[in-house]
């Protein structure tokens, strides 16, 4: 549960937060594949080539949102970070001027979930955005900035699917989340297997669910699962199988650096220090906008 203590981590995660999800609305780059000279993605794949060696990912862009390097400062202070946040009297500057009162902040955080096109969300996650702020906090950076009406209810089926589906939440690369006691031998993936054999924790959850929060919001705002078809339409069955490894793999490269980077900086690199839950909850969410941005850009690259 959120204390006043906790204050200036939340802030700096909702500012983070705020940024990127006001990136992909607006369809800001935030990820670059820069090829060789003479070279293209597409080309080295029909090529026959297993490991795209003419092809780097390049996630500066989105390090220059998330302003790392100022969340790192001795004597950060809350109003600058609210500062930050580029919304005059809104609903993020409103949260947190609440700040020595916690009741006050959750307050602010349930009045805006309590709209009546968010009902979908309030019905699936319940105790949940009482009793974890991280993952509150995620749903209001995202729906706020990212206004269709179409994404409550994406993500509500989501997170639904995560705890009841046979196979879970798969992503629109293939990757299974659910909770490590629904795992029941399925995995597709030695990788599969690995994630679903992590012991439960609360920070497991954390991640979980914020990580089905913005898959399910970035592959609506990104269209992805209908360009991801569109993509195999024009591949051969062999080739499909290698450009499902490549997405995968340039989406976890620039997914890991990201994350690493968030939760090195309010870990303790500098002189700011939080809890490691607020920690991963921004660093995960960083880290799936990460994923998401480079599978929209991996999906230009073959026209579609």
């Amino acid at each position: 549960m959120i204390t006043s203590a906790d204050s200036l981590a939340y802030a700096v995660t909702a500012s983070m937060q705020n940024g990127l999800a006001a990136a992909i609305a607006g369809n800001l780059p935030l990820i670059m594949l820069n090829t060789a000279e003479g070279s293209s993605l597409a080309h080295d794949l029909r090529s026959g080539y297993l490991i795209p060696r003419s092809i780097s990912v390049d996630y500066t862009p989105l390090f220059d949102i998330l302003h790392l390097s100022s969340y790192g400062q001795p004597q950060l202070k809350l109003e600058n970070v609210i500062a930050t946040i580029i919304e005059p009297r809104g609903l993020l500057k409103d949260i947190f001027a609440t700040n020595s009162d916690p009741r006050g902040m959750l307050s602010q955080v349930l009045s805006f979930l309590s709209q009546p096109n968010f009902a979908p969300l309030l019905g699936t996650f319940g105790s949940y955005l009482e009793g974890q702020f991280g993952i509150a906090l995620s749903l209001v950076t995202t729906l706020k900035n990212l206004a269709s009406p179409t994404f409550p209810r994406a993500i509500a089926d989501a997170v639904l699917a995560y705890f009841f589906n046979e196979n879970g939440f798969v992503t629109v690369d293939n990757i299974q989340y659910m909770p490590p006691m629904n795992f029941s031998g399925t995995a597709q993936t030695s990788a599969d297997l690995q994630h679903a054999l992590v012991p439960k924790s609360g920070e497991r959850y954390i991640r979980d669910l914020i990580t089905v929060t913005v898959e399910a919001a970035g592959d609506v705002q990104y269209q992805l699962r209908d360009r991801y078809h569109q993509m195999a339409a024009k591949l051969t069955v062999p080739q499909q199988g290698v450009a499902m490894r490549w997405c995968k793999g340039f989406a976890a490269m620039a997914e890991s650096g990201v994350l690493t980077a968030v939760e090195e900086t309010l870990l303790g690199i500098g002189q700011f220090r939080t809890n490691p839950i607020i920690a991963a909850a921004a660093g995960t969410y960083a880290g799936a906008i990460a994923r998401k941005a480079t599978q929209h850009v991996f999906l230009k690259e073959f026209g579609v």
